[in-house]
């Protein structure tokens, strides 16, 4: 993945937690470092996500954006996921009771959960394993409570409804590049937002795909009051991102 820098644009990214973030980080970081992420052997921080620690990213000056008035004066690059998808991974890397899952994060995210929907649920995290979890059905079923309550905008991100994310402040009819991880042009159309050169773009289909950072390929069986509460949750988000998930 080692690369000449390439010279750099200003542009606004924005990539939704589950959607492949990380892959979408460390390609950038070959782009505007010169060289791959996993070059650096880190075990541990700086996290390839902290776009803001200038000790990892050295050729960029990262800020969160707050003033949205002048967004169309630069290109942008927004990373997308199938809702639906998008939800169950996280069930199956944040919430979930296999030992698989990621269980140091677990402590805080199984607890926020619970916190969020409130006294009213009589759900209550399993801790036989060690540490919080939730079966599928509950952890659906606490999403929607959330959602019920009109709390979804306090989820953490890996959570949040994608309209609530990139797409808060400004629409995706606006963004330059709207793509999933797996969309065949990805990788090219983050190089054609970010730099200044088109030199380094590949003509081949290989050539303009992301890597994959995560690969979670165990299917779930979802039941119908499981899917019923999918489809209700995500119904906005397939409204407003239908169109770029057909394209991809």
């Amino acid at each position: 993945m080692d690369a000449t820098i390439a010279e750099l644009k200003p542009a606004t990214l924005c990539a939704c937690g589950k959607c492949g973030s990380t892959s979408l980080w460390e390609e950038l970081f070959a782009i505007v470092e010169g060289k791959s992420f996993k070059s650096m052997n880190y075990t541990g921080p700086p996290w390839i996500h902290d776009l803001l620690n200038k000790k990892l990213w050295t050729n960029i000056e990262a800020k969160r954006r707050t003033d949205w008035s002048n967004f169309k004066d630069q290109d942008s690059f927004a990373l997308i996921r199938d809702p639906k998808e998008r939800i169950v991974s996280a069930w199956k890397s944040k919430v979930s009771c296999d030992l698989k899952a990621e269980i140091d994060e677990q402590r805080h995210v199984v607890p926020h959960l619970l916190n969020l929907v409130g006294p009213s649920s009589n759900i209550t995290a399993r801790t036989d394993k060690g540490f919080p979890c939730l079966d599928l059905s509950e952890y659906l079923a606490v999403l929607s409570q959330i959602h019920g309550q009109g709390r979804e905008g306090l989820l953490n991100i890996h959570f949040l409804p994608q309209h609530l994310g990139c797409f808060k402040d400004v629409p995706p009819s606006m963004w330059t590049v709207v793509t999933t991880i797996s969309g065949p042009n990805a990788l090219c159309s983050l190089k054609s937002v970010v730099s200044k050169s088109t030199n380094n773009m590949s003509n081949t289909d290989d050539g303009c795909q992301m890597i994959k950072t995560h690969n979670y390929t165990r299917s779930v069986d979802l039941s119908r009051a499981d899917e019923v509460i999918l489809d209700r949750i995500t119904s906005k988000e397939y409204e407003m991102l239908g169109q770029y998930l057909n394209n991809a």
